[in-house]
């Protein structure tokens, strides 16, 4: 099955690997790194690490809890600029916090992260490994998860 990833080539226990962006412009080393990440091989490792890369993963039909998740088999070149979309930021700390302690284990989340914004406001960011429908999103998180929580896969299929 092949995937398609926004990843960074890092170096990682000396090897070059695809982690996740995480939906920022530079990957954010943390107590508890990526979940998951895709073998490169030799000829691509080559490409500078500390750039966002579209990749294609072949990937297996399942997937472990964390670790190697399958192999680039092509790096697409440098990842578009992230569209600055205005949305409302949340102030409401309280049904932030609710909201993401209701991510499921099943969404597979490799990061779960909250910021603040210029202004009064936090944004708040969920990880996944491979698209969640919106309806599930909905279900889980409520009606109005969206003003609140932004969710987004690392993988999305061909």
């Amino acid at each position: 099955m092949l995937m398609r990833a926004e990843a960074f080539f890092v170096r990682r226990g000396g090897v070059i690997v695809a982690e996740p962006t995480g939906g920022v412009d530079r990957w954010q080393p943390s107590a508890d790194p990526q979940r998951w990440w895709a073998e490169i091989d030799t000829d691509m490792a080559a490409v500078a690490a500390d750039h966002r890369r579209l990749v294609e993963i072949e990937v297996p039909d399942t997937f472990p809890d964390h670790g190697r998740i399958g192999r680039v088999i092509r790096d697409a070149g440098w990842a578009a600029p992230l569209a600055a979309v205005e949305r409302r930021r949340s102030s409401d700390i309280d049904g932030l916090f609710d909201s993401l302690d209701r991510v499921p284990e099943s969404w597979l989340p490799y990061e779960v992260r909250v910021s603040e914004v210029p202004g009064s406001g936090l944004d708040a960011f969920v990880g996944t490994l491979l698209p969640v429908p919106s309806n599930e999103i909905r279900d889980v998180l409520g009606t109005g998860w969206c003003d609140l929580i932004r969710v987004e896969p690392w993988l999305i299929p061909i």
